[in-house]
């Protein structure tokens, strides 16, 4: 039978290996509960992007690929996505943001595993979408929609004061809008930095390389 003093040695010990415990448990828990209620976060935040609160579920969005095929939420689950729209064709300018997604997902190193690219292309006033030769951005996918599913993908991508051919979006492993970035007024180096704090914060839960492509 325990003395008066081992029980109270045994309490002790107990409640140290529970502080311990706790001490390593909380900064994933908190980070967990934040990514999945960015709301919590205090107004101070340093992100250059504008965050969707709350997020935008994007699986039930009529998408297809350029071979007709529906396209498949469930290929990019587990990963960040950057995305892009453009009506009609990928012109200079849409070229250009693609280039320098490319270069934002290398500037990553081993985390550009955990990141894909985006590209949606909606149909111009006549319908018509003209598909567009990616030649030296490989691994950038491509999504179209139809004139009928056009409203839809406008109102979920609709952020007030932002359009639509100057934004690069991004969406979370869960396949939710999250987050806004204004290419005319955020260089890629903030784009960088946003991301960057979001892999680091969601490196215990996001399984990346899927993916090969450089």
């Amino acid at each position: 039978m325990l003395t008066q003093t081992e029980l109270q040695t045994r309490r002790s010990n107990m409640l140290q290996l529970w502080l311990l415990i706790a001490l390593f448990a909380l900064p994933p828990i908190a980070a967990w509960l934040f990514y999945l209620n960015p709301q919590w976060l205090p107004a101070g935040r340093t992100n250059h992007g504008q965050l969707i609160e709350p997020p935008r579920a994007m699986q039930e969005l009529a998408l297809r690929t350029p071979g007709g095929e529906k396209f498949d939420w469930d290929s990019l689950q587990g990963q960040w996505t950057l995305c892009l729209l453009a009506e009609g064709q990928c012109e200079a300018r849409c070229m250009q943001q693609l280039i320098k997604l490319r270069q934002i997902r290398r500037a990553l190193g081993a985390n550009r595993q955990r990141v894909e690219r985006l590209l949606i292309l909606l149909p111009d006033s006549s319908g018509q979408v003209e598909i567009p030769t990616l030649g030296g951005l490989e691994g950038t996918r491509l999504a179209l929609t139809t004139k009928q599913d056009k409203p839809n993908l406008l109102a979920q991508f609709a952020i007030p004061g932002k359009g639509l051919d100057q934004t690069v979006f991004l969406i979370d492993p869960r396949a939710d809008l999250m987050m806004a970035q204004d290419l005319s007024h955020t260089t890629s180096k903030q784009v960088l930095q946003d991301l960057e704090k979001l892999l680091k914060a969601s490196q215990s839960w996001v399984k990346g390389g899927q993916y090969g492509h450089q």
